[in-house]
């Protein structure tokens, strides 16, 4: 075990369409992997790491900024519920993670990926 203190890492990745399982399972490449604790084990580096709990502000506004530059369909999710399910998860120092196609198309992918976790590695300890 670790003696790291808790925290979230930030992942991101946008495509025309939802990655396949295949491409998805393969640690090498940046795609969303198919079990959240799995964006620890990807090549790819998280883009902020905050700490748990004071890091929450600054986690909510990461993923609203996301949001804002990438909104949903009009047809899916309402924004404010969203919103209100991160910080939901963010209070209690889980995982969010959103997957999503955009009003333009994309599909969106979204993770704060809470840090540490048994049998992972922390990519990026926090300073």
């Amino acid at each position: 075990m670790t003696d790291l203190p808790p925290h979230w890492h930030a992942y991101s990745w946008t495509g025309h369409e939802r990655p396949a399982d295949s491409d998805r399972n393969n640690m090498a490449s940046a795609t969303p992997p198919l079990e959240t604790a799995h964006w620890l084990r990807k090549s790819v580096k998280p883009e902020a790491t905050w700490p748990v709990p004071e890091g929450a502000e600054q986690a909510y506004a990461w993923l609203r900024a996301q949001l804002e530059e990438h909104p949903r369909a009009a047809h899916d999710l309402p924004y404010e519920p969203q919103m209100e399910y991160a910080a939901d998860c963010l209070a209690r120092g889980a995982d969010v993670v959103w997957g999503y196609y955009s009003e333009r198309g994309r599909y969106i992918s979204r993770t704060l990926v809470a840090c540490p976790r048994a049998g992972e590695r922390c990519p990026a300890p926090p300073a």
